[in-house]
C-alpha cells in the first residue's frame, strides 16, 4: 500500500531511509500502543517497516480528531515538536500491531549535518506545502472534494481505516460521509 506523502518523492529521502535502516532501533507497538503523547518530550522519530500510525489531536472540547497516518515504508514523528525538541502537540497511536526502527534526535541531527545536499530544509519545504494544502483544501473544497482527493491520493485506504475515522480525517460527521459515498455510488451506477 503506498499512503505517499510528498516527502516521499524527494530524490534524497532514499539516504534519510538507509540510515533509518543502518541506525535505527527496533521497537515494537501493538495496537493502540502509544509512539508518542502530547504534552511529552519525544528524543525520537521512526520508520515504520510494518504497520501504521494515527496522529491525533484534541478540539477545544476534548474531542479526538483524526490529523494524519503514517503506514509502511514512511517516516512517523511530530516532526516540529521533535526537531525543536520541545513537548509534542499530537499523539501518535498505533492502527495495528507495528514495527518501527527509532533513532535519536541527536542521531538524526548528525545524519543533516553530514549530508551533502540540505535534505533537512527539503523536508521542512515539503511538509509545509503538504500541511498549508490541507488547510486550504479545509476551508476551501467541500465535504465531497475532500474525500475524492483523499481517495485519488490514497486509493487503498478504505483498506486500512474505518469510514469513521476517514470522517474525522477529513473533517465531516460519519453520516456525512455515508451519504456522500452514496451518492457516489447512486452516480457511478447510473
Amino acid at each position: 500500500m503506498a499512503f505517499l506523502n510528498k516527502y516521499l518523492e524527494l530524490d534524497e529521502i532514499a539516504d534519510v531511509k538507509n540510515f533509518f535502516l543502518g541506525k535505527g532501533t527496533v521497537k515494537e507497538y501493538k495496537k493502540n500502543d502509544f509512539f508518542v503523547r502530547q504534552g511529552q518530550k519525544h528524543d525520537h522519530a521512526g520508520f515504520i517497516r510494518e504497520g501504521g500510525f494515527r496522529y491525533l489531536g484534541s478540539t477545544s472540547k476534548g474531542k479526538e480528531q483524526i490529523i494524519g497516518y503514517s503506514f509502511e515504508n514512511d517516516f512517523v514523528v511530530d516532526y516540529g515538536s521533535f526537531q525543536s525538541q520541545k513537548k509534542a502537540i499530537v499523539d501518535i497511536q498505533a492502527i495495528r500491531s507495528s514495527v518501527v526502527l527509532c533513532v535519536s534526535h541527536d542521531e538524526l541531527n548528525e545524519f543533516y549535518q553530514h549530508h551533502i545536499k540540505n535534505i533537512r530544509g527539503q523536508l521542512a519545504e515539503t511538509l509545509f506545502e503538504d500541511i498549508y494544502g490541507r488547510l486550504v483544501s479545509l476551508y476551501c473544497d467541500s465535504p465531497k472534494e475532500r474525500y475524492l482527493k483523499l481517495l485519488a491520493q490514497y486509493p487503498d485506504i478504505l483498506d486500512l481505516i474505518t469510514l469513521r475515522e476517514i470522517a474525522s480525517f477529513i473533517k465531516i460527521e460519519p453520516e456525512t460521509l455515508s451519504r456522500i459515498r452514496k451518492k457516489l455510488l447512486l452516480a457511478e451506477n447510473s
